[in-house]
């Protein structure tokens, strides 16, 4: 089976985007057309496409490998993915658009907690900070991740031992505990919308069904038995999920769309994993799609600082002109951020945490 399919890094680059163009809704209001803003609204959900996809990416990689035999080795191949970039993004943000909002009746402690909460990568612990601006309504699903990272190895060691029956089994209950939560959270009263939307959206425990979703699927999908999924099938699942959110999105809470979004998702990826032609196959394998997918990670991060920043500093061009620059001006941005810093960063990190001392 192969380690690396480009498709599933392509499609890194559509749960970016999704996020991206979620995000520019809100700045921009409803266009008036319902299906349009159902699913621009339902951008929220492109995160469940990042979990569930990097636990499945994930078991993929680890082909041939023991992350728990080696897990200082798994830890810094996975500090170097995604902190270095983080940290740099991170930085500028704090200069461009500022370090925090309300810091309440103890600044300089609540600005000590902030900045440590965001250097930890432990921000979604604490939903107060959720919405918080300046990055913070974005970079808590980098939190989630490193809680997912840190738990990945126990869970594929348990999914490797697993049947496929069983394996489906588990990937069915994930999928019934994340709705169950989601709609729990918002029906059992009293909470107000604010704190039922964060907790239940942004706390890493409550997003751990999706991750282990991914990988119990990206364990199933590599094993001979699997059933492989015709590209009509894959195509009619993303077809009915798009055609779903377009005119059901507000019917749950985002994250309890996942007992639709992620059946769908998992059949697509899937159907990359064990296909190896077919057109769909060819467009997402392109050398610029796999390009826009490595970038996905810093256009997921740049979007952060560069929609907040055009917010305050371009609204004299009028509000379209604004959120249509800020669109091209990040998806370029990012392109260069991921060449100058994320490509660069990843070696060097890795090579400076696992060199031996000189004895």
């Amino acid at each position: 089976m192969r380690k690396q399919i480009p498709a599933l890094t392509s499609l890194r680059f559509l749960a970016a985007l999704w996020v991206f163009l979620f995000h520019l809704h809100i700045w921009h209001g409803d266009f008036g057309i319902s299906p349009v803003d159902k699913f621009l609204h339902s951008g929220a959900v492109g995160l469940a496409f990042f979990f569930v996809l990097s636990g499945f990416i994930l078991a993929q990689a680890a082909v041939g490998t023991e992350p728990l035999a080696d897990f200082r080795g798994y830890a810094v191949r996975r500090f170097a993915r995604i902190y270095p970039v983080y940290l740099f993004v991170l930085v500028s943000g704090w200069l461009l658009n500022g370090f925090a909002g309300e810091l309440g009746d103890k600044p300089l402690r609540s600005a000590a907690a902030h900045g440590l909460a965001d250097l930890t990568l432990t921000n979604a612990w604490f939903p107060q900070m959720f919405m918080g601006g300046h990055g913070r309504d974005g970079t808590w699903s980098l939190s989630v991740e490193v809680f997912f990272y840190a738990l990945f190895p126990l869970i594929l060691f348990h999914a490797r031992g697993l049947s496929d029956r069983a394996l489906t089994l588990g990937i069915r209950w994930a999928v019934g505990l994340l709705f169950f939560f989601a709609i729990m959270g918002k029906y059992i009263q009293p909470m107000d919308l604010f704190t039922q939307t964060v907790f239940y959206y942004s706390v890493p425990i409550f997003r751990l069904p999706e991750f282990v979703a991914g990988v119990f699927a990206g364990v199933l999908a590599l094993r001979e038995t699997a059933t492989t999924p015709s590209g009509r099938k894959a195509a009619w699942a993303i077809f009915g999920l798009v055609v779903y959110l377009a005119i059901f999105a507000k019917t749950f809470p985002w994250v309890a769309q996942g007992i639709v979004a992620l059946p769908c998702l998992i059949l697509a990826f899937t159907y990359f994993t064990r296909a190896s032609e077919g057109l769909a196959t060819r467009i997402f394998g392109h050398p610029v799609f796999v390009f826009l997918g490595e970038a996905s990670f810093a256009l997921y991060l740049v979007q952060l600082v560069t929609i907040p920043w055009f917010k305050a500093n371009a609204m004299g061009l009028g509000l379209r002109p604004a959120i249509g620059m800020c669109f091209v001006v990040t998806i370029i941005l990012a392109c260069l951020v991921h060449v100058l810093v994320e490509r660069p960063m990843r070696p060097l990190v890795t090579r400076w945490l696992t060199a031996k001392p000189i004895a």
